[in-house]
C-alpha cells in the first residue's frame, strides 16, 4: 500500500472532494470534531503559519492533520515549535498503521517546510488510549505537565526533530 504526505493545497480538485468525505465515528466526532472543522481551521484565512498535509494511499486521501507555528501556536506551546492538531484517518481505514505512516513522515515534513522547528507538540486526552499508544510507539514523550483544553484535562507530548 503506497501512502505520501502532501499538502492540502497542491491536490486536485478531485481529491480535495474526496478530503471531505473522509469520516470518524460519532464518538470520535466528539472528542476531534470532524474533517469540515479542520479544513475551516486551514482555509478560512490562509496563512503561512498554519500548513494542513493529507495522507494518500494509492493517491486517495485516507487521512488529514493540520500544523501551526509562530503566531499560531496554542499557549501551551514552548520554543521552537509546531503543533499537531487534528490528526484524523478515516475510520474506515483506522487500524491499518495509517496514523502510524503519518508520524514516521511527520519529522522530514516539518523539518523540509520549517527548517528552524526543533520539537513537536501536541496534546491528547489521557482517555484516549489508542492515541496515547500510537504517540508514545512513534517516539513521543509526556511533558511534566497538563493543559486544560475545552474537553478537560490533556496530556502534552513532545517529540524532538533530528
Amino acid at each position: 500500500m503506497e501512502s505520501t504526505l502532501m499538502k492540502y493545497e497542491a491536490l486536485s480538485a478531485s481529491q480535495r472532494s474526496q478530503v471531505q468525505q473522509i469520516e470518524l465515528l460519532d464518538e470520535q466526532k466528539t472528542t476531534f470534531g470532524d474533517i469540515h472543522g479542520a479544513l475551516h481551521g486551514l482555509t478560512a484565512r490562509p496563512f503561512p503559519d498554519i500548513q494542513g498535509y493529507v495522507l494518500l494511499v494509492e493517491d486517495v486521501p485516507r487521512g488529514f492533520f493540520l500544523l501551526k507555528r509562530r503566531t499560531l501556536l496554542p499557549a501551551w506551546a514552548q520554543g521552537r515549535t509546531a503543533t499537531l492538531h487534528a490528526l484524523i484517518i478515516d475510520h474506515r481505514y483506522q487500524g491499518l498503521g495509517l496514523g502510524h505512516t503519518c508520524l514516521r513522515l511527520l519529522p522530514t515534513v516539518v523539518s523540509d517546510l520549517w527548517p528552524e522547528i526543533e520539537q513537536l507538540m501536541l496534546t491528547v486526552h489521557p482517555t484516549n488510549h489508542a492515541a496515547l499508544a500510537l504517540y508514545q510507539a512513534a517516539g513521543w514523550a509526556f511533558s511534566d505537565d497538563t493543559v486544560i483544553a475545552a474537553a478537560g484535562f490533556e496530556r502534552r507530548m513532545v517529540r524532538r526533530l533530528p
